[in-house]
């Protein structure tokens, strides 16, 4: 049976490893960081470089998919930083898609675009806004991370509109290397457990949305980003919940 191809940028990291893990029943996966991934075939390059990324997609033949986890994920990243790995990388990504005829990509935008809801430095209580945060209220980014997700969830948009690339940007909660919330009361509001990740981006990019915008997190008890529309469109229903945990 020939798969799909799928291409995972930062496909060495926590999230990029499940990943891989995860979808390989479905698709044919490939990765691309600036270190090797052993869960995978991995290309060496940096997604800030053109070229490199661009060399990356055309080594790998015909491609539909894609998932864009590269960035410097530091809430407190310097400035250039965010801006080399975070902006220009994932403007890079959208342009070399586009050139390569990618059909979907699914993008890890953050839970930070709109963390000022919680809080400048968000607390353990619960937010000062809406009791439950959905994707249709403003962003209101707490860091210059936060404000990168939100560029990328507008070039997303943009290479919708402009040149027809379906993208589905998920706003990811707090996936931890031991799958446990732990005791930390705002991961238990928090956790996206890792059955439950993958559910969610497999959904994502077999769904029939062009474009959307979701909450990535566990069924958690407490949890106070709505995630309805997730289940409405792409028939995200996690498994998973914080409180069944001690």
């Amino acid at each position: 049976m020939n798969l799909s191809r799928l291409l995972i940028t930062g496909s060495s990291g926590r999230i990029g490893s499940i990943l891989a893990a995860g979808l390989s029943d479905l698709f044919e996966v490939f990765g691309v960081d600036l270190v090797a991934s052993p869960k995978m075939r991995t290309f060496i390059a940096d997604i800030s470089n053109h070229e490199q990324l661009s060399n990356v997609l055309q080594g790998i033949g015909p491609l539909p998919y894609i998932v864009h986890l590269a960035a410097d994920r530091r809430v407190d990243a310097e400035w250039d930083s965010v801006l080399k790995n975070n902006i220009i990388g994932t403007r890079n990504l959208y342009e070399v898609a586009r050139e390569n005829q990618v059909k979907k990509i699914v993008f890890a935008s953050s839970n930070h675009v709109t963390g000022a809801c919680e809080g400048i430095s968000p607390t353990l209580q619960k937010p000062s806004g809406p009791k439950t945060i959905t994707t249709r209220d403003p962003v209101r980014p707490d860091s210059d991370y936060g404000t990168s997700k939100v560029f990328g969830e507008t070039v997303a948009r943009q290479y919708y509109e402009l040149y027809g690339i379906h993208s589905i940007c998920l706003r990811i909660g707090n996936v931890l290397a031991e799958d446990k919330p732990g005791n930390n009361e705002r991961v238990k509001k928090t956790w996206l457990s890792h059955r439950d990740l993958v559910q969610l981006f497999k959904k994502s990019i077999l769904s029939n949305v062009k474009f959307g915008i979701y909450y990535g997190v566990s069924n958690n008890r407490d949890r106070f980003w709505d995630i309805s529309d997730a289940r409405e469109e792409i028939g995200y229903y996690p498994e998973d919940n914080a409180s069944n945990f001690p």
